[in-house]
């Protein structure tokens, strides 16, 4: 209860319907809600174009690891530039101390909600789909980058110009930049710390290990196997049990998942392969799976 009063007198702090950010980005409504924040659609004033706006529950100084972790999520979208990732425009401190970050606004729907419409998806529209997505997380792990939450609730589609679906991978909160130690950046992660979503965690983010791109391949394997049949391959009985579960267990087999479901046997393996529980035994980059996928187009 006396979480859920916080949480409540946090949202009633965070009033921002129809003020304007920085003096710049007028708030027109509340479009999303997480564990740290909302987001806002908002119009940005002097181009006249929507915005997306991502503001923290909580106020806090610029000094303040809750600012710098946030601020480390601008920095890791901003060192991005990729078709397949959401555009950021501007990060800054709200005058009641609120922190926002400023996004492209993306008209479409996310994955998790699509699965839940549809049930699973075929895998001749969702192969393009993993296509691009892995092909993002490659371009962010060349650049020393790790998304380490990716889940369908990050994956977003759209419409391009052409009228093809497109995907956009969004929320970058949890990244982390593997040259840290070599930048001197501030570590904001204590060692055997856990953060992500237990669904679709590696088990050596589970258990606090060392990271590289292969813990993103595991999570890229939850979300394909997810996506395909509409069920998680690793599920307990609670958030603790599936960390368990995905640490000791194999996952789920796919006809159990979706018996009536037309998935390829070498996309079976690909899948299969991505879930290994020892990162050598899984593909190993991002780039090596796009290449795989490819020949499921």
């Amino acid at each position: 209860m006396g979480a859920h009063l916080s949480e409540e007198s946090r949202l009633s702090q965070l009033s921002l319907m129809g003020s304007v950010l920085a003096g710049r980005y007028e708030v027109i409504q509340e479009i999303g809600r997480g564990a740290l924040g909302m987001v806002y659609l908002a119009k940005q004033r002097m181009v006249d174009r929507p915005v997306a706006v991502k503001v923290l529950y909580d106020t806090c100084g610029a000094n303040s690891d809750t600012f710098l972790r946030f601020q480390r999520e601008a920095q890791a979208l901003s060192a991005l530039n990729h078709p397949n990732i959401v555009v950021i425009f501007d990060f800054g401190l709200s005058e009641q101390g609120f922190p926002f970050l400023v996004m492209d606004y993306i008209r479409g729907t996310n994955l998790r909600h699509l699965i839940a419409q549809e049930g699973r998806l075929d895998a001749s529209r969702a192969v393009p789909m993993f296509i691009q997505i892995a092909d993002a997380l490659a371009h962010a792990h060349a650049r020393d980058i790790l998304h380490r939450d990716l889940k369908p609730d990050n994956v977003v589609l759209t419409m391009n110009d052409s009228g093809a679906e497109q995907v956009k991978l969004i929320d970058f909160g949890l990244a982390k930049r593997l040259d840290e130690a070599r930048t001197g950046a501030k570590k904001l992660t204590m060692e055997g710390q856990v953060l992500g979503t237990p669904a679709y965690m590696s088990p050596e983010q589970i258990m606090g290990g060392k990271l590289d791109g292969r813990s993103d391949v595991y999570s890229m394997g939850c979300l394909m196997f997810h996506t395909l049949t509409g069920a998680l391959p690793i599920c307990g009985t609670n958030e603790i049990d599936t960390m368990q579960k995905h640490i000791t267990s194999d996952p789920l087999d796919f006809d159990k998942a979706a018996p009536d479901a037309v998935i390829s046997q070498g996309l079976r393996k690909l899948i299969q392969k991505s879930l290994k529980k020892h990162a050598q035994d899984r593909q190993q980059s991002m780039a090596e799976l796009v290449k795989e996928l490819e020949w499921y187009v």
